[in-house]
């Protein structure tokens, strides 16, 4: 089974973000790939294929140790930078501190249980499309019809363990148990 543990968006902030992505969309054409706006979700830590959930699900447990906080969605930026578009996000304004907080109790956790994770520090961002071959001037025109300003602001309350299943049109994200916070 192909997991990740993700930080969830409510409803109200994906009704809120559907205007400015539109746009980018519309603007990026057929160079950039679209998140649909039902699956976006904050990954805290991908674990790819595994042979069951058992230990992720124990791994999880840490994260109820955190308290429910403010993330506010502001700002937009591409991995690896600008001038080679990858992989195009939306900035955390407020609740970033607390949101690595989080992923870093649970990748501790994660690795505690024998689980190889990426090395690279994580860092707060919303992925909402991911850039397709000489697709960067798209992903520039995309990035550049998003008005500034502050997109979406919620109480994150939980995080969930994910199983992903690829198909034809896209992937298919089920939560597997929800880790609410104290």
């Amino acid at each position: 089974m192909r997991l990740f543990f993700a930080l969830p968006l409510p409803g109200e902030a994906k009704d809120r973000l559907r205007a400015p992505l539109e746009a980018a969309k519309k603007a990026g054409g057929d160079g950039v790939s679209f998140t649909r706006i039902e699956q976006l979700h904050f990954t805290l830590a991908f674990l790819g294929e595994q042979p069951g959930p058992d230990e992720a699900l124990a791994a999880g447990e840490a994260l109820r140790e955190g308290a429910p906080f403010e993330v506010a969605l502001s700002g937009t930026g591409a991995f690896p930078n600008a001038a080679r578009p990858r992989v195009l996000w939306l900035g955390v304004k407020d609740g970033a501190a607390l949101l690595i907080e989080a992923a870093e109790r649970l990748r501790a956790a994660l690795r505690q249980r024998g689980f190889t994770l990426e090395e690279r520090p994580f860092r707060p961002h919303l992925t909402f499309a991911r850039v397709r071959p000489r697709g960067e001037q798209s992903a520039k025109r995309a990035l550049a019809a998003i008005t500034p300003g502050e997109f979406a602001r919620w109480t994150t309350r939980e995080a969930c363990l994910m199983q992903s299943v690829l198909g034809k049109g896209g992937a298919t994200h089920t939560v597997l148990r929800a880790f609410p916070f104290r």
